[in-house]
């Protein structure tokens, strides 16, 4: 494997290693985002998908099971995305923030998908 590939995989994990252990430590702000999203058990679902981030971006930044841990990141971002980020429902500064971090996971998606394609 080229020394781009495993050094672009590790750097993609960062965000999610960094992201999934600090909604681990801290989950609060995210779980009343999930709550009010009406999504059950908000507690769990926050803990598991903060849990998948960690430890999935930590296998693809080893290389371990690339196109698995691909996968289950990008399917983490899914609910990240539309319960963390929704600039629909905001005006003004906020909602260009909300979407500027909406477009982002979007790209984020995009690179998981072409490091989980090798």
């Amino acid at each position: 494997m080229s020394v781009s590939k495993v050094l672009g995989r590790a750097l993609l994990a960062t965000i999610f290693i960094k992201s999934g252990v600090d909604h681990l430590q801290n989950p609060d702000p995210i779980v009343r985002a999930a709550r009010g999203a009406e999504i059950p058990q908000p507690e769990l679902a926050v803990k598991a998908n903060s849990g998948i981030m960690a430890a999935a971006g930590v296998l693809l930044a080893l290389g371990i099971a690339p196109r698995i841990t691909s996968t289950a990141l990008a399917a983490s971002l899914i609910p990240t995305s539309v319960i963390g980020h929704p600039f629909w429902d905001k005006k003004g500064s906020e909602r260009q923030h909300q979407q500027t971090q909406f477009l982002k996971n979007l790209a984020l998606f995009g690179a998981l998908l072409v490091a989980g394609s090798d």
